[in-house]
């Protein structure tokens, strides 16, 4: 009896020993049935080595000297009403001087310095502090609005400079530094990575941010960002914050967009945009099912008659997937890429047309928004007028919110110039001069060369849709 109750006590453990070991893999989900699990193998993550031995100084110290402050002075006006009698009857106005501090970088060594064109619009002058101390008045050689970019020029011989890297190759993750002004103390130095690419925030017309989670706060727009080759990969440009200082979202314009913008501003004083002459917008995978495309990407929604893309063919409802054998999904991309084309450049879309899949290779023109007289410099001696004038087009409307598609637009207006003391503003649209329709620049132009210095010419604007005349009087030599 011993024996066989020490069997059986040793049967119960064993029977014991298994149940619980059994059930250990098991889990009651809703109190009834037990479900068999995998158990959990807790793995140790992987060491990360390195960036104990990050060491930024020797990329600063590399780039630092090259990066300056840039302090902008301009003048605000307000007048004590703002109807046409105002502007007819020359109502003064108050004046007052407001200054501006951010940041820049030099990219040659006789003076050349990129900056946001935010950071001097409309300025009277424009001085640069080098990290020596030394100042220096700038000349701007050309703004973009539609990057948020300028070029600026200091008088001065072997200077320090960035070289532009190719911020295409740039991927998320990668260490970076933001250098500049921010909130008035110079020359200061952040670190972070690039957060995100391609991002499209409504600042500017072309733009495709790099995200970065370096600190970026006011007076650090116009600063390079910086790669650990010490080459410039972005344009410090904006935050994004609730309280209007850094939480770590900023923005950079990219090298790679940039490129484009100051090669033009510095060879030919303006930009010049390859243009197809097409309405489009981005169109959703859904969307795409609903209209019984294969797959979403960038809609035609109009073709302008004449322009490039109804040359080559494009049509009406044509689903664009690709440009030059890369894909595109949004709208924003395609703007951007055809943005960055020269006149004459050849451009392969690859469209749906309905079921139909086609490539079409298109001849790029050149957007109106290029085609732009200057009232005084080289480009034209007539007269000195301070003001930018283009051509208006169906587009251009759009691009300035418009209300009229006639006449020319006025793109700029000089501080303290001509027009701007004959109350002339941006974005007036000059519909009609001594009674004569304006249908290009050029008409302008042949109206106000056979005018005498101190002739009054009466302009008939369209202001956000109101219609009026403003007395103008031509500069006395």
């Amino acid at each position: 009896m011993r024996k066989i109750g020490l069997i059986a006590g040793i049967s119960f453990l064993a029977g014991a020993l298994f149940f619980a070991l059994f059930f250990g893999y098991l889990q009651k989900t809703d109190g009834q049935k037990p479900v068999l699990v995998t158990p959990v193998v807790q793995a140790e993550a992987a060491p990360i080595t390195g960036l104990e031995t990050v060491n930024f100084a020797p990329v600063v110290k590399k780039v630092k000297p090259a990066v300056v402050k840039v302090v902008s002075e301009s003048i605000r006006e307000n007048r004590f009403g703002d109807s046409f009698l105002d502007q007819f009857f020359n109502i003064p106005q108050r004046k007052e001087r407001v200054p501006g501090i951010g940041s820049g970088f030099l990219i040659s060594s006789d003076g050349y310095i990129i900056t946001n064109n935010h950071v001097v619009a409309n300025a009277l002058k424009v001085n640069i502090t080098t990290i020596d101390d030394k100042e220096y008045k700038a000349k701007i050689i050309g703004t973009d609005p539609k990057t948020d970019l300028a070029l600026l020029k200091i008088k001065a011989d072997n200077l320090p400079f960035i070289s532009l890297g190719d911020s295409n190759k740039v991927e998320v993750g990668e260490w970076v530094l933001a250098i500049g002004n921010p909130l008035g103390q110079d020359l200061t130095v952040t670190a972070g990575i690039i957060s995100a690419k391609g991002r499209q925030l409504g600042l500017a017309t072309y733009e495709d941010f790099l995200q970065t989670d370096a600190a970026i706060n006011m007076g650090n727009s116009g600063g390079p960002l910086i790669n650990m080759d010490g080459q410039v990969i972005g344009i410090n440009s904006a935050i994004l914050a609730p309280s209007g200082g850094n939480v770590g979202i900023g923005f950079a314009i990219p090298s790679s967009l940039a490129r484009k913008v100051i090669n033009d501003l510095k060879g030919k004083g303006r930009v010049v945009r390859g243009y197809l002459g097409i309405n489009i917008q981005t169109l959703s995978e859904k969307d795409a099912e609903d209209l019984e495309y294969s797959s979403g990407g960038v809609l035609v929604a109009s073709v302008e008659k004449g322009s490039a893309a109804e040359k080559a063919g494009l049509q009406k409802y044509d689903l664009i997937t690709s440009i030059n054998g890369e894909a595109v999904k949004k709208a924003d991309e395609v703007s951007t890429r055809i943005a960055e084309l020269n006149p004459g450049d050849k451009v392969s879309l690859e469209i749906y047309r309905k079921t139909a899949k086609m490539t079409i290779t298109v001849i790029a023109g050149e957007a109106p928004e290029s085609e732009v007289y200057k009232s005084r410099g080289e480009e034209d001696k007539t007269v000195d007028l301070g003001m930018i004038l283009i051509d208006n087009s169906p587009s251009v409307s759009r691009d300035y919110e418009l209300k009229t598609s006639q006449g020319v637009v006025v793109k700029q207006v000089e501080r303290g110039s001509v027009a701007a003391q004959n109350g002339i503003r941006q974005r007036d649209v000059i519909l009609e001069v001594n009674r004569q329709e304006l249908k290009s620049v050029a008409d302008f132009r042949n109206i106000i060369a056979g005018k005498k210095p101190g002739s009054m010419l009466m302009f008939y604007v369209n202001r956000d849709g109101d219609e009026g005349l403003v007395r103008f009087i031509l500069p006395e030599e």
